[in-house]
C-alpha cells in the first residue's frame, strides 16, 4: 500500500473535541474588531447588542477558530488529529510544501460571551496525486466542527490544503 491508500484508509476519522484556553470574552473581541476595523456595534456596544435578537454582545463569527487555538507558550502536548496526521505522513514522504486552497463556513449559533468553544477535526477526503503548477501532491480536506459547552454546534468549517512536492 502507498501513502495515498494509507491516508484514504483514515478518511472519516475524527479527533476528540478539544477546548481552547480562553472563553469568548470582550477583550479578545475588541482586539479583533480593532485589527479588522470592524465597527459593528453588535460586537462591542452593550446597549446596542442588548436590544438585538441575541440580547447581549456576541463575537464576530470569523473568530470561531481563535477560541480553540492552543497557547503558543508553554507548548501544549496534543495528540495529532487525523488531518494533521495525514499532513505529517505526506511530509515524511517528501511532500513538504503546503498551501491552503479553499475554506467555507456554515454558522448555526452565535459566539456568546463566556462560552468555551470546542473543535473536532475529521479527515474528510484525500485526492489521488495531482500535478499542479506549483508541484505534485495531494489535496486534503478537513471538516472542523465547533461547538459551545452545551454541545450546540456553532459552525462547521470545510478546509482544503494541497500538500505537495514543489516543482522545478
Amino acid at each position: 500500500m502507498g501513502i495515498y491508500d494509507d491516508i484514504k484508509a483514515m478518511t472519516g476519522r475524527e479527533s476528540k473535541p478539544h477546548f481552547g484556553a480562553d472563553r469568548v470574552n470582550p477583550a479578545m473581541i475588541r482586539h479583533w474588531c480593532e485589527a479588522m476595523e470592524d465597527g459593528n456595534p453588535l460586537y462591542t456596544d452593550e446597549a446596542f447588542a442588548g436590544k438585538s435578537k441575541y440580547g447581549a454582545i456576541v463575537a464576530p463569527p470569523q473568530m470561531v477558530m481563535t477560541y480553540t487555538m492552543p497557547p503558543l507558550w508553554p507548548k501544549a502536548e496534543r495528540e495529532l488529529d487525523p488531518f494533521a496526521r495525514a499532513i505529517a505522513m505526506l511530509q515524511e514522504e517528501g511532500y513538504f510544501g503546503i498551501i491552503a486552497t479553499t475554506t467555507s463556513y456554515e454558522f448555526f449559533k452565535p459566539l456568546e460571551l463566556n462560552n468555551r468553544i470546542s473543535q473536532k477535526i475529521k479527515l474528510s477526503a484525500v485526492s489521488p496525486e495531482k500535478k499542479t503548477r506549483i508541484g505534485t501532491g495531494h489535496f486534503l480536506t478537513a471538516e472542523q466542527t465547533y461547538a459551545n459547552e452545551a454541545g450546540d454546534v456553532i459552525c462547521v468549517q470545510m478546509f482544503t490544503v494541497l500538500v505537495f512536492k514543489p516543482g522545478a
